[in-house]
């Protein structure tokens, strides 16, 4: 079984460098041109199903590549980003106003610290990975997973048997393709590759998007 983990298409909160979670905000217009890309790429990987997050960006992206995929989609609250709490939408210099002491320790990245009144890592794996073990347990060959890039790192970490704060030291980009191959049969997991952006690359060029 192979599973492509897919993140949504550019927001415009995401063009500006403002972090979000559970703020919902739809794609702009670049957003829809990656997701429409990336919905051509995925029709050459014979996908099975589609189990999204049910945030507004990523259902977008996800039925944008089911136009071209034409399979169901399961639309899944576990598999939403990070819960930011207290930090939801603000700068990194908002964070240090608001509280110094915290803000310092948890950008050093050293532990699984979580966000004020949100989650850690280790929350959000706890209920994605349940999403990845009830399709362990379906007879599919290709499942695409569409969701945000923090939850896509956090599920690499999961799975590659990584502390969950050296999450920091991924990319994830818009739109970006990472596969994970299971042998359920021998319980065995290969991270096939991560951050794939090659159907993107004329958008890049062009746009630098």
């Amino acid at each position: 079984m192979n599973i492509y983990l897919l993140r949504h298409g550019q927001t415009d909160m995401n063009r500006y460098g403002i972090f979000n979670s559970y703020t919902d905000i739809e794609l702009n217009d670049s957003g829809r041109k990656q997701a429409e890309l990336l919905g051509k790429r995925m029709m050459n990987y014979n996908i099975d199903i589609i189990y999204s997050s049910d945030l507004g960006r990523v259902a977008e992206t996800s039925e944008i590549i089911n136009a071209y995929t034409d399979t169901e989609i399961i639309f899944k609250e576990e598999l939403r980003e990070i819960n930011m709490g207290a930090w939801e939408t603000l700068s990194v210099e908002q964070r240090y106003i608001n509280d110094e002491a915290y803000a310092s320790e948890w950008h050093k990245h050293l532990e699984d610290l979580p966000y004020p009144n949100g989650e850690c890592g280790r929350d959000v794996s706890r209920r994605a990975m349940r999403v990845i073990d009830e399709i362990k347990k379906k007879q599919y060959e290709n499942v695409a997973i569409v969701t945000s890039g923090g939850t896509i790192k956090i599920l690499l970490c999961e799975i590659l048997g990584l502390e969950q704060y050296k999450r920091f030291n991924m990319q994830i980009d818009n739109c970006s393709i990472s596969i994970v191959s299971y042998d359920i049969q021998n319980n065995k997991q290969i991270v096939k590759c991560i951050n794939d952006t090659g159907h993107l690359e004329n958008l890049i060029q062009q746009y630098g998007i």
